[in-house]
């Protein structure tokens, strides 16, 4: 018993130095493509594009908690601007839970589990007169008309869940890219939507089953 011991000592020495000696915080920034039906926000805004519609912006970190398994939180966006007009956002975010392993040293191959909590913003900015703003200004010596701005914000949540595969090549131990392909499933009730405190009903636009294409660079330490 006692060689046996002296014999597995060193070798979980040198496994559990080389586990906490491993890289196991990543980051990644990219893009992401996806194909959601916004036809009655789009009509409403009016000049939508590719961009606006299709285009996903992802920050992603994630830790390694096991030699092959990685958990962290990823947050997709996707924005709508209109100068002094509408803005829409819509955030994705997911609570992930990745699989890995090394077909080579510099190739990494995955695999991606995740809950996801989501909204859509759609805000105005509004610029207003009033009277006794100015006239209180006006007491302290100021003269012309003020003005000031407010936002009014109308927005909805629901849950969804996403999954992906993807392929990972290391440039280095510190950087790599990453591409994945996978679905997004959203469970999206236009009747959900809140506007200062009260229920309305929002756009019907379909987010069901999407299909999701990711793009990242993952800065690794």
């Amino acid at each position: 018993m006692l060689r046996m011991n002296q014999k597995l000592f060193p070798i979980l020495i040198i496994f559990f130095t080389a586990l906490n000696g491993q890289s196991k915080l990543h980051i990644q920034l990219g893009s992401g493509y996806y194909q959601p039906n916004l036809a009655a926000l789009n009509e409403a805004f009016g000049d939508s594009n590719f961009f606006s519609t299709n285009v996903l912006l992802n920050f992603t970190a994630t830790y390694q908690v096991y030699y092959n398994t990685r958990l962290g939180l990823g947050n997709w966006n996707s924005f709508h601007r209109l100068k002094d007009s509408f803005n829409r956002r819509f955030t994705y975010r997911a609570f992930i839970l990745e699989t890995f392993y090394y077909h080579r040293e510099a190739i990494e191959f995955n695999f991606l589990l995740a809950p996801m909590w989501n909204s859509c913003d759609i805000s105005i900015g509004i610029e207003n007169t009033n009277t006794d703003w100015s006239d209180l200004l006006s007491s302290f010596g100021n003269t012309g008309s003020f003005t000031f701005k407010s936002k009014a914000i109308m927005n909805s949540s629901w849950f969804g869940f996403t999954s992906s595969i993807g392929i990972r090549y290391y440039l280095k131990s510190s950087l790599g890219l990453d591409f994945r392909i996978g679905f997004t499933k959203n469970f999206y009730n236009k009747e959900k939507w809140k506007y200062e405190g009260e229920t309305i009903s929002g756009p019907a636009i379909k987010l069901d089953a999407l299909p999701l294409l990711r793009v990242g660079v993952v800065f690794v330490r």
